[in-house]
């Protein structure tokens, strides 16, 4: 995990005004936050060879997070002469070959390198797009290709990193950026924007520094899309990104495929359906590819600090998606090793004070008041987990969150989150700042009833996102099925996997990362998505059954199959509502979640 900051000027704003002298500052203070392992700044210009009109300053600045391999890369990273230039935020887990225990940096610089062997300039541009598309992981970058004058730079294809541009601020410099801030000077309109995950973009300087007048930098631009679709900037390749994983499965299922419905006196909160043989086939495949996803994400990870320190954390719900990531991690992480699971509630005035007009006795020096309904499932699924893994420490880490606390750093957090600015992101990224936070208590060893304080040292943190998209976890997959079958739903989910780029990873990623610590989503591997899309939707789901049953109905069976019965039933509960992050004043009872934070 890295910050990675890039930042070009032309020769007449290179005049370090007080406006982007601050903005710069803030930019590498909020990047440094990302990397506190190695910072490194680089300085290039760059002359136009048949006009005097322009020279280029680069300049690139990369803060490291060490996660990889036996010893720190610094960043920004350049070969010997100094000529190319390398700022990378992600993790290469299959792709492009890494020996075991190596740092992934140094390998992808080196094999982006190679692609200047490549006389034809069309299949060089294809060997580094190849490059690029084979990667299997979460990605940022920002490469600098000397040789051709050309800053090439994206994301993923899902859109797992954070990078940010100010390509639409109509000014004479080009930032590009990990995390975004805010100035005081600066207009209401967002200054960053995110850079879009459907494809790989260069900037052709060359092109630029044989302008005879100023340019927008977008005139500049050369963009391959996933799939080859229509681009708003030039497309000068023949070469076609291709997604790592198929469309979703449309096919409908026949009458012999789907289990008949028991009587509905039989049908309880807790009826298990039938397992036929492809299902059981689909359920060890999928704790196969899952089992695997998490084990390249939970490998190698460097340890810092006390051998006591948990490597790894959890976000921790206690629901569905979670307890089999935590179930999985039990099998790769050495067991005298402790996993930290990350349970959060904030303390809601709304609610409380609803109670106490109910008549509720409720004290708000007690800790009821966190209570939430994700602290509750949380408890019972560590007693879950600690039933099937009874050799493992398994910390629960209940953070609380005081009203003044989450009022305090309510700034800090929207900083973070922009250009994300809706209420509901809000609510969700507060959430995640004070979980991955990691401060809070655990009960003692000695004496179940009596808590310590506790901080968690974890680095790298499982994240549940993508099963419910893929699975049709959500209430408005159950809807489209219930107004129009089964085609409605195939659809529905089809929609929900196409967006996972364009939704809320980047946000996730700026918040998680400011700790200094690094998300991971294995069910978003490209592994797991395209075993998921390639099954039929009947054995993923079933909204035939009530919720708790036919949603996510696959990996409710995975549950089961690993020895978690009682979350296998559980419910869907958006993560504000299980934390109370969602409407925590009564100020604005016409609040909306899609309303713009003020």
């Amino acid at each position: 995990m890295c910050g990675i900051l890039f930042r070009l000027q032309l020769k007449k704003s290179f005049t370090n005004d007080s406006f982007h002298k601050e903005l710069w500052n803030q930019l590498m203070i909020l990047n440094n936050q990302r990397g506190p392992d190695s910072q490194g700044e680089l300085f290039k210009s760059i002359q136009s060879q048949s006009s005097s009109l322009y020279t280029v300053y680069l300049t690139f600045f990369g803060a490291v997070l060490h996660l990889r391999g036996p010893s720190i890369v610094k960043q920004p990273l350049t070969d010997n002469d100094e000529e190319d230039v390398l700022l990378w935020n992600g993790e290469i887990f299959n792709g492009v070959e890494i020996p075991p225990g190596e740092n992934d940096t140094k390998y992808l610089f080196a094999a982006l390198k190679m692609s200047h062997n490549i006389e034809n300039d069309n299949e060089e541009k294809n060997r580094i797009l190849h490059i690029l598309q084979s990667i299997e992981g979460p990605y940022a970058i920002i490469y600098w290709q000397s040789s051709k004058r050309r800053l090439w730079f994206g994301r993923d294809c899902l859109g797992r990193r954070s990078l940010l541009w100010n390509l639409h601020s109509e000014e004479d410099n080009f930032i590009l950026t990990s995390v975004g801030c805010k100035i005081s000077q600066m207009s209401k309109s967002p200054y960053f924007a995110e850079v879009s995950a459907n494809g790989i973009f260069y900037l052709d300087l060359d092109k630029m520094l044989s302008s005879t007048s100023w340019e927008p930098f977008n005139n500049f631009l050369v963009h391959y899309k996933w799939h080859g679709g229509n681009s708003p900037f030039n497309n000068d390749s023949s070469f076609i990104l291709t997604l790592p994983f198929g469309k979703v499965n449309d096919t409908l299922p026949n009458p012999e495929d789907l289990p008949q419905l028991p009587a509905s006196s039989d049908l309880s909160n807790s009826y298990i359906p039938a397992i036929s043989l492809k299902i059981q086939d689909a359920i060890d495949r999928l704790i196969e590819e899952l089992g695997d996803s998490v084990r390249r994400r939970i490998i190698d990870i460097p340890r810092v600090g006390s051998i006591q320190d948990a490597r790894v954390a959890i976000m921790f719900s206690g629901g569905l998606d979670c307890i089999c990531l935590a179930a999985l991690a039990d099998r790769y992480i050495p067991k005298e090793e402790a996993i930290d699971l990350l349970n959060v509630g904030f303390e809601n005035p709304r609610i409380q004070q609803i109670k106490k007009n109910k008549k509720t006795n409720i004290s708000y020096k007690d800790n009821s008041i966190y209570d939430v309904p994700d602290r509750l499932t949380g408890r019972q699924g560590v007693e879950e987990l600690r039933k099937i893994a009874p050799n493992r420490k398994w910390n629960f880490v209940e953070v609380n969150v005081p009203f003044e606390e989450a009022c305090t750093f309510k700034p800090k957090i929207i900083e973070l989150m922009a250009p994300s600015d809706t209420i509901m992101d809000l609510s969700i990224a507060m959430a995640f700042w004070f979980a991955v936070r990691g401060k809070g208590q655990v009960t003692s060893l000695d004496d179940s009833e009596i808590m310590i304080d506790y901080e968690s040292k974890a680095r790298v943190i499982l994240v549940g996102v993508g099963a419910d998209e893929l699975l049709g976890g959500y209430s408005r997959h159950r809807e489209a099925f219930k107004q129009h079958g089964w085609k409605k739903l195939i659809e529905e989910i089809q929609l929900d996997v196409d967006r996972i780029s364009t939704r809320n990873l980047g946000r996730d990623d700026r918040i998680i990362s400011s700790h200094s610590k690094e998300s991971r989503f294995p069910y978003l591997a490209s592994n797991v998505v395209s075993f998921l899309c390639s099954l039929p939707m009947y054995i993923k789901a079933d909204m035939r059954y009530e919720r708790g049953i036919g949603e996510k109905l696959l990996l409710r069976h995975v549950a089961r199959q690993l020895g978690l019965f009682n979350a296998s039933f559980l419910w869907k509960r958006a993560i504000q509502f299980g934390a109370k992050t969602a409407k925590m004043t009564n100020e604005n009872n016409k609040e909306k979640g899609d309303m713009r934070v003020i």
